[in-house]
């Protein structure tokens, strides 16, 4: 009778051991995984294969309008903590680019500009100067000197740069230096811009 328990408390013990192991495992697998598709996660492109990746979104309820041109203008700040980091606030602009794009519209409609001021200003630097600065490449420099290059217009605040002792020559050249970034902003919904804070 004594071996019989025994017996019993061992199988107990390894039925217990074997739900244990499973319970593990179910918690450790997503749930859905096998669910997953081609387009279960954002892609870059077409405008922009290091940036810019999106969703593709097929079954929206809300068509885009045909011709139309996006007069849009990005109200930027902020930037990494990390001076090593590509500021994922100005990368939204590229994803912006890629996403119209990718959706049938011409990258000629899409009008763009963005107002740096703040801490985003330490960004604009040319690499020499983000090096003298922060001991690093500057990781953003090359997004932005691709954003360019598709028609996007940056515009520098000439309070941040003043406030933080930075020389218009420490710009990027894709960069023109304002008054003000309250200026660029009031000045371009004047003329028709989109006020889109990131």
């Amino acid at each position: 009778m004594f071996n019989n328990k025994v017996v019993i408390r061992d199988k107990n013990i390894t039925l217990m051991y074997v739900f244990f192991i499973l319970s593990f495992f179910f918690i450790l697998t997503p749930i859905g995984a096998e669910e997953k598709g081609p387009n279960s996660g954002p892609i870059k492109g077409p405008v922009f294969s290091k940036y810019g990746p999106v969703f593709p979104i097929e079954n929206r309820d809300i068509a885009l309008p045909r011709d139309f041109k996006y007069k849009v203008v990005f109200d930027i700040s902020k930037t990494s903590s990390e001076v090593f980091v590509l500021n994922r606030r100005l990368e939204s602009v590229a994803r912006f680019i890629n996403m119209h794009v990718m959706n049938g519209v011409k990258i000629e409609n899409l009008d763009l500009a963005v107002v740096m001021h703040g801490a985003v200003t330490r960004d604009g630097l040319t690499q020499k100067a983000y090096k003298e600065r922060h001991f690093d490449a500057n990781p953003t420099l090359d997004m932005i000197e691709q954003l360019h290059a598709k028609g996007v217009k940056f515009y520098q605040c000439g309070q941040s740069t003043e406030f933080m002792g930075i020389k218009k020559s420490e710009l990027a050249p894709q960069i023109s230096l304002a008054l003000s970034a309250m200026t660029m902003l009031s000045t371009l919904q004047a003329k028709g811009y989109s006020l889109v804070p990131l």
